[in-house]
């Protein structure tokens, strides 16, 4: 009696060259057109900066792109105005003081809403956001009305407005600096015998060091680019440099505004090598 025969269905054959499974293709098409908008978009939001930059080069004083040839007289021009480099000193000045004093109150709420919250976190996280969710315009708006209802000081009014727009970075920068820190080791020191000061000064504040110098950094690029709260704020002597910018283009339209635009954009961009070299910006911008 001879054994059952089983059959066994074997697979065509595929040769080099033979046209891939149809359910491939569709697969390929989509990562295709993806890369294609990824690199559209990309485009569309770098073509303006680099026209920005390349202007900035024009031999001739007209602002028309492509540039007739190559020269650096509108940096020049740039550094030999009086008005803008005293604005531009000004608002280094500024964003430098904004940014101390908002690193300053970002690591003591940030320690708060990690270490003192407990379940309600999330409410502290979301309160500290505020900031930026509400429009700058509102918050100039209502600084204005309280300069005008009291006493204050317009510099002190206009360091307070940078200060609150900066707020939310630092918050969010020293935050995800605070999670990658062990709560026992607070909790050793203070066995050990330390105060709270003690444990924050010596334990904590060594250990997110680089969270706090990016988030120096990230409040002072915040503060250096605003325009809506020093178009209100801003008085005689007070004048930041995007407002100056803003004031002489009412007038004028030379390669020099993109000359200086071109500096602002060259030391933002080594500032955020910087915070990407500390902590990473992906890190800041989780919250």
């Amino acid at each position: 009696m001879s054994p059952a025969r089983t059959e066994v269905e074997v697979p065509p054959r595929t040769f080099a060259g033979a046209a891939a499974p149809s359910g491939l293709r569709p697969r390929w098409l989509a990562a295709a057109l993806l890369r294609i908008v990824v690199a559209m978009t990309y485009a569309f939001l770098m073509a303006p900066i680099l026209i920005v930059v390349l202007t900035s080069f024009n031999a001739t004083a007209s602002t028309a792109f492509p540039p007739s040839g190559f020269s650096l007289r509108w940096y020049g021009e740039f550094f030999r105005s009086a008005s803008f480099v005293d604005a531009f000193k000004f608002s280094l000045q500024l964003a430098l003081a904004a940014a101390v004093i908002a690193t300053a109150i970002g690591f003591l709420s940030a320690y708060g809403i990690v270490r003192v919250l407990g379940r309600r976190r999330p409410a502290g996280q979301s309160l500290a956001m505020l900031p930026a969710m509400i429009p700058q315009i509102l918050i100039s708006i209502s600084l204005l009305l309280a300069l005008t209802a009291l006493p204050l000081p317009e510099f002190g009014v206009l360091l307070a407005g940078h200060v609150l727009i900066c707020l939310p970075f630092t918050i969010a920068g020293i935050t995800a600096s605070l999670d990658g820190v062990d709560p026992q080791l607070e909790a050793a020191a203070m066995t050990l015998g330390a105060s709270r000061l003690q444990v924050l000064w010596e334990v904590v504040l060594p250990l997110i060091a680089p969270g706090m110098i990016s988030a120096l950094i990230f409040a002072f690029i915040v503060s250096f680019g605003d325009t809506y709260i020093s178009l209100f704020l801003t008085g005689p002597g007070m004048t930041t440099l995007p407002i100056e910018i803003f004031s002489y283009m009412q007038w004028e339209s030379t390669p020099v505004v993109a000359a200086i635009t071109t500096v602002q954009i060259a030391l933002i961009l080594v500032l955020g090598l910087a915070v990407e070299r500390l902590v990473g910006l992906r890190r800041i911008m989780r919250f």
